[in-house]
């Protein structure tokens, strides 16, 4: 990381980058407590910069990876899509599509927080993402309802 205070977008998209590595590698699942930080720490740095007001490093390698990671999704291999997703966002870092499959991919490892984190950013950087609003409330719904059963019992 650079030597102020506040990341780059160029830092964050290497950060994402070498996550997408670690998570490629790693056989834990859900994934380990480091990728958990990584992640809420790439989020709140790139809360600090306006989707779209600079351009993405290379948009087209970018949506290439978001097919190939909700392919990875589709097949059942959560940590090939979460780790495709990741590299895709070090091309384009407010792309909510790349978001929001590192969400469901995330959900599919069992890192439930990690994907409500991730689909609150989504909605962020795209608050009329209809999926990522729906994902959201159906999650929401389900511990409020868990919530409401463990206080009957």
């Amino acid at each position: 990381m650079s030597a102020s205070p506040r990341p780059s977008l160029s830092d964050i998209t290497r950060s994402l980058a070498a996550l997408a590595e670690r998570v490629a590698e790693s056989e834990e699942s859900p994934p380990e407590p480091y990728v958990s930080e990584r992640l809420r720490s790439a989020v709140g740095a790139l809360q600090g910069f306006i989707p779209g007001l600079e351009p993405a490093p290379d948009p087209e390698a970018a949506r290439g990876l978001l097919r190939g990671a909700e392919l990875a999704l589709q097949r059942g291999d959560g940590r090939e899509s979460l780790a495709r997703a990741l590299r895709g966002l070090s091309h384009a870092p407010h792309h909510p599509g790349l978001w929001y499959v590192a969400a469901s991919a995330s959900f599919e490892l069992g890192g439930v927080e990690d994907a409500l984190r991730l689909l609150y950013h989504t909605l962020w950087i795209h608050p009329g993402h209809r999926a990522a609003r729906d994902d959201l409330q159906a999650l929401t719904a389900f511990f409020e309802g868990n919530d409401e059963g463990e206080r009957a019992a």
